[in-house]
């Protein structure tokens, strides 16, 4: 008789109603697939055929959008959506910092694992593909914390809310299965954001423009084995490992100085992601290894200082 219902409910379960009331209005507002077609993510500025996949999470919208690379000889980033599902991120949002904060972390990763969900606690459902969380950026910005998966749901649940997870990014059950089977999935690039940005495909990101020559004449001057040359493009910033460049040009430049490459490194992908930096992660493979058991593979991170791209990390992916 004239009671206030929110008195009559329990927290939890008030919260729980809040849940369902946003994960209901994520998915009946989120995007028509054919909104899509013809667009790409704005962070994508190259992807050559070694990267069968593309993948990129809008925590805005509670999605997940997994494309195959269809891109052809030209160079013209074209992408093909194979899936777009609902996903869960951190309790407290996205942009991690710190282990223990409930938050999904912001930028450019890969995937590195496929789990099976029968080695897995029951948490992870049917399985997981995990992140090279933190990256050699986040380290750099002191970020900590591991185990940031994609991965499946309980047993008991379907789906989770919007916002529930310890910082992992979490589909149905249906939907990692699918993805866990796919061929070709490992070292595939995982954009996440607040919220996506789209452009035209075939359009060239003006950042890229910009930073294409800069990355051109640094891998024909790897040719040249000038080191001094070559060490103009490292930032006194560079870090890997938590050591500094003093610590890491000897070896690099000792590296670069034995080669008698015959061949230049190939680009595999340009990814771009503007965070406190603009930053732009490139991953090379080297023709000159093809014929050993497993190609072997570069990743770079360049940031602009002074107008200037420079190399603030090299080394293994």
């Amino acid at each position: 008789e004239g009671a206030d219902l929110e008195g009559d409910v329990q927290p939890s379960a008030l919260r729980r109603l809040e849940e369902l009331i946003l994960e209901a209005k994520r998915r009946i507002t989120r995007a028509a697939p054919e909104a899509l077609q013809g667009q790409v993510p704005a962070s994508v500025a190259f992807l050559a055929a070694q990267h069968p996949y593309l993948a990129a999470v809008d925590a805005s919208r509670s999605r997940l959008y997994w494309f195959a690379n269809r891109t052809g000889a030209d160079g013209k980033l074209k992408l093909e959506l194979l899936r777009e599902t609902y996903v869960s991120v951190g309790i407290n949002g996205v942009g991690k910092v710190k282990e223990g904060d409930g938050k999904t972390p912001t930028g450019v990763y890969f995937i590195q694992k496929n789990l099976p969900g029968a080695t897995l606690p029951d948490l992870f459902g049917a399985g997981a593909l995990t992140l090279n969380y933190p990256n050699a950026v986040d380290a750099m910005h002191n970020k900590t914390g591991s185990g940031i998966w994609l991965h499946g749901t309980p047993s008991a649940q379907y789906s989770r809310a919007p916002e529930a997870t310890d910082g992992c990014v979490v589909l149905s059950n249906p939907e990692i299965e699918h993805l866990l089977h796919l061929p070709g999935w490992r070292m595939t690039p995982v954009i996440i954001a607040e919220k996506l940005e789209w452009i035209t495909a075939g359009q060239t990101p003006a950042l890229y423009t910009q930073f294409k020559p800069r990355l051109d004449q640094w891998i024909a001057d790897r040719q040249s084995t000038d080191t001094d040359k070559l060490k103009a493009y490292y930032s006194e910033r560079f870090e890997r490992d938590t050591l500094d460049l003093q610590h890491w040009w000897p070896k690099l430049a000792q590296a670069l100085s034995m080669q008698r490459k015959t061949k230049p490194l190939e680009v595999i992908s340009v990814l771009h992601w503007d965070d406190d930096d603009d930053t732009m992660v490139v991953t090379l493979s080297d023709p000159n290894f093809k014929d050993s058991r497993q190609p072997v593979f570069l990743r770079t991170y360049w940031q602009r200082e002074a107008g200037q791209w420079k190399l603030v990390f090299e080394g293994p992916p």
